[in-house]
């Protein structure tokens, strides 16, 4: 149940904000009462603040496991459409509730940070270099994860497929993506 919830949760939260959603909202989706939510959360921030957890932690262990840069870029495109989790860590990163949105901005900060450390480990550049390609590479994220949530499908594939081929160009000249 504490699973459904979640799904249904992250949904809703991904599509109409935090103060869109309301636990009467989930509930419905999910087929419970209200009330039977808080056996599971005890309020609707106690559960918004646990689903960043989850989804925070899910895309940091996604940066860290990944040895594929564009491989992880373009698993993107797949999981807004398809990932509701990730759908909410988008959204909630871009629009965070006034409440948590200091706490939220730091959690995207240390997950970019992350990021830009995987790319340092992965690419076999000169230090000077292989920081600026951390940070473009956070960059060509930002760009993609702006698109996936104002434009279409088509216009993120292309946007990567663009940056990305100047990124190759640039940084990975004799490297595997």
């Amino acid at each position: 149940m504490k699973e459904m919830i979640k799904q249904a949760a992250a949904s809703l939260f991904a599509e109409h904000g935090y103060a869109g959603t309301s636990l009467a909202q989930i509930s419905e989706k999910v087929g419970i009462k209200k009330p039977s939510i808080y056996a599971h959360y005890k309020s609707k921030d106690h559960l918004f603040e646990y689903m960043l957890h989850d989804a925070f932690n899910a895309e940091m262990k996604r940066a860290e496991e990944t040895n594929n840069l564009y491989g992880l870029l373009e698993s993107y495109l797949f999981l807004y459409d398809e990932d509701s989790l990730f759908r909410f860590f988008l959204t909630s990163s871009f629009f965070p509730p006034d409440f948590l949105k200091e706490n939220i901005l730091q959690q995207y900060e240390a997950y970019l940070d992350a990021l830009e450390s995987k790319v340092r480990a992965l690419l076999k550049l000169p230090p000077d270099q292989a920081d600026d390609a951390a940070v473009m590479y956070t960059i060509i994220l930002d760009s993609l994860f702006v698109e996936l949530c104002y434009g279409t499908r088509k216009k993120s594939e292309k946007r990567l497929d663009v940056a990305w081929r100047v990124y190759e160009q640039q940084f990975l000249k004799g490297q595997e993506k």
